[in-house]
């Protein structure tokens, strides 16, 4: 994935992404120590998979994301904050994979 993968990325989150050939997408988390000490890391992992969970209806097709947060990871940031940057690139996700089927 990190070898062949497109990168989408914002504020928070780092995502590298490839297609796969199974019937539904799956999420993998890197979490470094550099995020921060274990409740740090844990929570950011929390935020990250509700966020993937509430909003993979927008990925339009079958995919591998693995999901790097960006360090520092703020202990303020809400699951709504997380959320709202996920969604964005969930849809650059769909839109950038879609393009690229109906270009070949």
């Amino acid at each position: 994935v990190f070898a062949e993968g497109k990168v989408f990325k914002n504020n928070e989150v780092v995502l590298y992404v490839i297609p796969n050939d199974f019937l539904h997408s799956r999420l993998g988390l890197v979490v470094s120590k550099k995020v921060g000490n274990s409740p740090r890391r844990n929570r950011a992992k929390r935020l990250l998979r509700e966020a993937y969970r509430l909003n993979k209806h927008l990925l339009k097709m079958h995919v591998d994301i693995i999901a790097i947060p960006r360090h520092p990871f703020s202990s303020d940031l809400k699951l709504s904050d997380v959320e709202d940057g996920f969604k964005k690139l969930l849809l650059q996700i769909s839109e950038s994979f879609t393009h690229e089927v109906h270009n070949h």
